[in-house]
């Protein structure tokens, strides 16, 4: 027990034997391995303004080292700077070293940097080699008090953080070392000694130090002092922690939370702390990260640091027992932590026995897992107040939950054991789901839910019956949903029913309309389930103005409808010119906007115009009614010239041909278009009852020309070319077809001529040699 002594120095006499650097004394028994651990660390440089013509002053005021090496055995040594040596050689130094094998045991409560200025350290060489052990070393000056105040004057104590952070840092990686620059070793003393008095005690005495050291960078000690004028390498922060707290210089160190609550704590009122975080460690805490929690613990933990206690609660729970538990519990804001967190202390904390404050945590977990996002897993809840608290919140939530929220709170409901009743359950139907499902009847998500939930089907199908108009039923009877909410049996739903089966194609679409309208006002939502992707043709349009009750046609939508119709481009004439007959009937006409109105009756009266003279009775008569019809057509305008155009090319097939051939005579655009088309179907097929219509079509004009009828001479030759330049590559068996065809209609002498022409023009140029040189059928006779 008790320290063993080293004195060593230049001295005449020592334990070596001779003159020079030696041990001058010693306690019998120090090994010599730390003899020489001794020496080295004992080592020593004054500052560069130390100099050999130094006055006995400026000597006393070299920079004492007072240096602590902890390990066991371990060592405190007090350096001084002494001058001369016995032979008045410059440089000399005397080294006074405490060794101990428990160095925390036998300073008996004192820290190693109080020792600094005891009384016990001495600067002369002993006469006697042999020292006694030194008990219970007093401490010096240095305490609490006096490090407070140095602080609070100390334009760098807004650094102690970050130097309690280095320093911790330097106890887990050595070569890292802290360097504190201050005008004398003394001020360097009490910055170590904040670094003490803040920090818990088994961290203080793993932490090496030296209040001076020349040149800081060769040094092994965690923590060196110096003063200005050394060689310190201000750009080596890689090898060291610079606190130059002189110049007010220091390395960027981000501060650890806990360091900051010590620095606020203050070194006076640091033990009280450690004394009650002590009750609660179980010695396995090292450096500021182990030790953060256990403070928090002992202080009680806001909302930031909840997470932190709660979770070293957690783990040790067990050994502190349930009335500890609780009284550290109930400090903490336990809704500050994550659901996770808050349900493996739920279980931890009621295992030890402490109920009320794992109650507390079930409420706590219940309405941090309620206020997230309802990711996770559930948590059966034990306590009765979790369980009615989780039941209330549930149930306020449901009423603003949107569709897959509601259903990830149901799940989580039943995660938890908690019952949630079918009064309940029909009223999320009906507020939630029933809108939704109106909405988008296909989001699976919703049949999904209603899959799982059965109770809410009876308050989705009220809200759909009460609420839901035509369209958007008969898009929910298309869904999956439909057959779980039995709706296609519901009264309510026969006409949402025939919409649907209108969109899966069983019955026609406008049969559709025309039933659910009967009694019913028509909407535009029911009109876009119906043809959701275009406007009415005209043919359904017909069939609606006929089936449909007219005051129902006069009023939006259903006038939009038919007035969207009536502006389109017709695609059959014919079904057009019956829809614009039956507007021109119906009631409908009076409440069409002005430009559909007149678009109706123009066409009208173009019908008339054309069915007039096509239709007229008697060659005489078409023959005086075709002038009127062909300066309409010439005093028209180009849209107009183009309705009668397509009125005369769709109805020119049912004309005789003598009447078509008047009109290809008098019309030249009628006659461009119909032969264009025609010869350019040939081109493509050869076809002979077209090639037959077409010649018969010119032997009438031949016979129009010869009558000199106006334009018919131009007609026939574009007729007749056009049709035999296009037959001029047919095969003999197709011209032969034609031939034939001109027979049986009678026109023999076009037969003829055809035939003829086709002898010297059809065929290839082989076939025409040899036809050439047969003998006619005269030459034979």
């Amino acid at each position: 027990m008790g320290f063993s002594q080293l004195y060593y120095t230049s001295c005449e006499r020592g334990l070596s034997g001779h003159a020079g650097y030696q041990f001058n004394a010693a306690t019998p028994g120090v090994a010599q391995e730390v003899m020489a651990e001794v020496e080295a660390m004992t080592a020593y440089d004054p500052p560069r303004s130390i100099a050999y013509d130094s006055d006995a002053a400026q000597i006393a005021r070299s920079p004492v080292n007072l240096c602590y090496l902890p390990g066991a055995p371990g060592v405190l040594a007090n350096v001084v700077f002494v001058g001369n040596d016995y032979s008045r050689r410059f440089g000399n130094y005397f080294a006074h070293a405490l060794v101990s094998d428990d160095v925390r045991r036998d300073l008996a409560g004192v820290l190693p940097i109080e020792l600094w200025g005891a009384g016990l350290w001495t600067r002369q060489p002993a006469d006697d080699p042999v020292l006694p052990t030194v008990e219970r070393p007093h401490a010096g000056d240095l305490d609490r008090h006096l490090v407070a105040d140095f602080l609070a004057a100390h334009r760098g104590a807004r650094h102690l953080p970050a130097l309690l952070t280095a320093v911790d840092r330097a106890l887990v990686d050595p070569t890292r070392r802290v360097v504190i620059v201050e005008r004398d070793a003394e001020s360097v003393a009490r910055w170590i000694a904040a670094v003490s008095y803040l920090m818990p005690a088994d961290v203080v005495s793993r932490m090496s130090f030296a209040t001076y050291e020349h040149e800081p960078r060769y040094s092994r000690m965690h923590v060196v002092g110096t003063v200005a004028e050394t060689a310190v390498d201000r750009s080596a922060f890689d090898a060291y922690h610079l606190f130059d707290l002189l110049a007010d210089e220091v390395s960027p160190v981000e501060p650890h939370p806990l360091a900051e609550l010590l620095v606020y704590v203050g070194v006076e009122s640091a033990p009280e702390l450690w004394h009650q975080v002590d009750a609660l460690a179980d010695g396995s805490e090292t450096g500021l990260d182990g030790w953060h929690a256990v403070v928090l613990a002992s202080m009680g933990a806001d909302g930031a640091d909840a997470d932190l206690v709660a979770r070293w609660l957690s783990r040790h729970a067990h050994r502190l027992g349930a009335a500890t538990v609780a009284r550290i519990g109930f400090e903490l804001d336990v809704r500050a932590c994550p659901p996770d967190l808050l349900s493996e202390l739920a279980e931890v904390t009621r295992a030890v026995g402490a109920h009320e404050f794992a109650a507390w945590v079930e409420e706590a977990w219940v309405e941090v897992f309620l206020d997230g996002d309802l990711g996770g897993p559930g948590f059966v809840l034990r306590a009765p107040t979790a369980r009615e608290r989780a039941a209330a919140l549930v149930t306020e939530r449901l009423k603003d939950a949107s569709p897959p929220k509601a259903a990830r709170l149901l799940d989580w409901a039943r995660q938890c054991g908690i019952e949630t009743d079918d009064q309940l359950l029909r009223r999320v139907g009906a507020e939630t789901f029933g809108p939704a499902l109106l909405a988008e009847p296909f989001d699976e998500r919703l049949a999904t839910a209603l899959r799982e939930w059965p109770g809410m089907r009876p308050g989705v199908v009220a809200h759909l019956v009460a609420h839901g108009d035509l369209g958007r039923l008969a898009a929910v009877l298309r869904s999956t949903a439909a057959e779980l909410l039995g709706l296609r049996g519901h009264p309510a739903m026969s006409g949402a029913a025939t919409v649907a089966d209108a969109r899966l194609g069983t019955i026609p679409r406008t049969l559709a309309l025309v039933r659910v309208s009967t009694g019913a006002a028509v909407d535009e939502a029911l009109l876009v389930e119906l043809w959701p992707d275009r406007e009415w043709d005209h043919d359904e349009a017909s069939l609606l103005l006929r089936d449909l009750e007219p005051e129902s046609v006069c009023v939006p939508p259903l006038l939009d409808r038919f007035d969207a119709a009536l502006r389109a481009e017709p695609t059959d004439g014919e079904v057009f010119d019956l829809l614009c007959a039956q507007v021109r009937e119906h009631p409908v006409i009076d409440v069409l906007p002005a430009a559909t109105r007149t678009r109706v009756h123009d066409r009208f009266r173009m019908v008339t115009l054309v069915d007039g003279v096509l239709g007229a009775e008697g060659r005489d008569a078409f023959e005086r009614a075709l002038p009127a019809l062909v300066r309409s057509y010439g005093s028209s305008g180009q849209q107009r010239r183009a309705t009668i155009l397509t009125m005369l090319l769709d109805r020119l097939a049912t004309v005789d041909v003598p009447r078509r051939a008047l009109l290809v005579a008098k019309l030249d655009d009628l006659r461009a278009v119909y032969v264009g088309d025609a010869v350019a179907s040939l081109g493509q097929e050869p076809d002979p009852l077209l090639a037959a219509d077409l010649l018969h079509l010119s032997w009438q004009l031949r016979k129009l020309s010869a009558k000199n009828v106006a334009h018919a001479n131009v007609a026939l030759k574009q007729v007749q070319d056009a049709t035999l330049t296009a037959i001029r590559k047919w095969r003999r068996r197709r011209v032969r077809v034609v031939i034939a065809l001109l027979r049986d209609r009678g026109l023999k002498d076009a037969a003829e001529w055809f035939g003829s022409w086709a002898d010297h023009e059809t065929g290839n140029r082989i076939g025409r040699f040899i036809r050439k040189r047969l003998p006619s059928k005269e030459t034979t006779k």
